[in-house]
């Protein structure tokens, strides 16, 4: 078999518009993840919230900075857990699944001395830091590197198994360990954080790292062996290496504005920090739109490995992409209109960085619109086509945060440069996959579907924001635009309902 071979065709499969395990199951695990994910997501505005209010801004910019080597951390391990993921899918629609696991060993053991390495690595940086400055305890980038080289081989271990778990569509217990974990966040690393400032933050991210892995292993996850097998981890990079690339290069693209301020600010540490609650809004829409993508993953290679059919696998991403439309505009809507009153009020230090968040929601909606997209060609082997559209992203971002920062925009305009090169990435990245399988009905109902929930919440909201602006307005008059464009999200919802998303229950039934 060659590195980067696809499963043959199967020509008298039938086109399905619907997973393998039916729209029921979907909707369930949908409902399932997205309930864990409400809880999660307001266990983690507290946890942001209390963090916020016993950090300074410069050491929230630390932090911030620091998690970007964490994020990095995902992309040590060259692909092999991406590439022995997406063969795992595809074989449970195969039904064949004995290869498949075997690979599993293999990148667990790849993926545990890489994140070593990485760690190494990050410890050495620190030590260097913290040497040229005169003394490892006078630099916070110091100690936050030496932390950071103990988090980054706890959190990869933890996040192979949560990985695993969702490609074989465990949503129940990846359901509960997020609950867990976000709990654990809230009272031990709020705790920690209050009581030693960021190095009581590091030790409580460890604790709840380790608390975590401790609870999987509990309920039961599916132990791995140390296993080597040069040729095999060869062809495991080979499917994974591009999947890795595209990955990178989409979490370049996301952080790229904290990067640039970090970069060409010169009070990097304090407006990065303020950038921060920007980051927070544009973080809930990211994981409303990682609800639907999270169930959904998996089942787009389960779907081609049982019918080996790109049309079957885009049509089923196009409906979910009306799906997270519907979710993203209310997310999108709300934001627009309550985080300026809203965060102003409660965090006048990060004042600086209130108004950049309404210009950061579209980008973010957009972001949250192309995973189904990307999920689609990583799962039909055409995930080297999705890097072009993110390096698009990625250099229009750059470009557009220079050009605001040097030209004297400051942070409005960097998240508005950063919101652009969002939208561009997500029309290139549909043009190059989804587009090219749909006919000409189904892109029609495409652009229309998601057109009609995002146009009228999301431009209301803007007019309501620009003839009543919130930092002008009180709480009420806040609430009371929130109130409309909640009446012109149902609206939109109803009619969406009505001329097209009702067939999903049809198709269900017609299976």
């Amino acid at each position: 078999m060659s590195v980067c071979s696809e499963p043959a065709p199967f020509a008298a499969a039938p086109e399905r518009v619907a997973p393998v395990s039916g729209w029921r199951r979907m909707l369930a695990d949908s409902l399932l993840v997205s309930a864990a994910t409400i809880v999660c997501q307001g266990l983690a505005v507290a946890t942001s919230l209390l963090l916020r209010f016993v950090l300074d801004p410069a050491q929230m910019g630390v932090w911030q900075g620091l998690k970007l080597f964490l994020n990095y951390a995902n992309y040590a391990n060259l692909g092999i857990s991406k590439g022995a993921a997406r063969e795992l899918t595809v074989a449970l629609g195969k039904g064949d699944v004995a290869e498949a696991e075997q690979g599993l060993n293999l990148a667990f053991t790849v993926n545990t001395l890489s994140s070593l390495l990485y760690g190494a690595l990050l410890a050495a940086a620190g030590l260097w830091i913290g040497l040229s400055s005169g003394g490892i305890g006078r630099n916070a980038w110091t100690l936050g590197l030496l932390a950071l080289a103990v988090l980054v081989v706890v959190q990869r271990h933890l996040t192979f198994h949560v990985t695993i778990l969702r490609c074989r569509q465990a949503f129940a217990l990846t359901s509960k360990l997020a609950i867990v974990e976000g709990a654990l966040t809230l009272l031990v690393v709020g705790g920690c954080a209050y009581s030693w400032g960021l190095q009581g933050l590091y030790a409580g991210t460890l604790l709840v790292l380790l608390a975590s892995l401790a609870y999987l292993k509990a309920c039961g996850a599916e132990p791995f062996a140390w296993a080597w097998n040069r040729r095999e981890i060869a062809r495991l990079i080979g499917i994974g290496g591009p999947i890795l690339l595209a990955g990178a290069a989409s979490v370049l693209l996301q952080s790229i504005d904290r990067l640039m301020i970090l970069a060409c600010s010169e009070s990097r540490e304090f407006e990065l920090g303020c950038y921060s609650l920007s980051l927070l809004v544009g973080g809930q829409i990211s994981g409303l739109a990682n609800m639907l993508s999270l169930v959904m993953g998996p089942r787009y290679g389960e779907l081609f490995g049982s019918t080996g059919q790109r049309r079957s696998v885009a049509l089923l991403a196009a409906r979910a992409s009306e799906l997270q439309a519907c979710l993203l505009a209310l997310a999108g809507g709300w934001a627009i209109v309550l985080a300026v009153p809203v965060l102003g009020r409660l965090f006048p230090a990060y004042r600086p960085g209130v108004a950049p968040a309404v210009w950061l929601v579209p980008g973010a909606v957009a972001l949250g619109l192309g995973l189904p997209a990307n999920q689609y060609l990583v799962a039909v082997y055409r995930e080297r086509w999705a890097l072009a559209a993110v390096l698009s992203g990625v250099v229009l971002a750059a470009l557009g945060s220079y050009a605001a920062l040097a030209g004297g925009y400051g942070l409005v305009g960097v998240a508005a440069s950063t919101s652009c090169a969002y939208v561009v990435h997500f029309v290139l990245l549909a043009a190059i996959s989804l587009w090219l399988e749909l006919d000409a009905a189904a892109r029609m109902r495409y652009v229309l579907g998601m057109s009609l929930i995002l146009g009228p919440v999301l431009g209301l909201a803007a007019w309501l924001e620009y003839a009543w602006p919130g930092d002008e307005a009180n709480l009420a008059s806040a609430a009371f635009k929130a109130c409309l464009v909640f009446a012109a999200w149902l609206s939109a919802a109803a009619i969406g309902w009505h001329c097209g998303w009702r067939e999903i229950c049809r198709e269900e039934r017609g299976q």
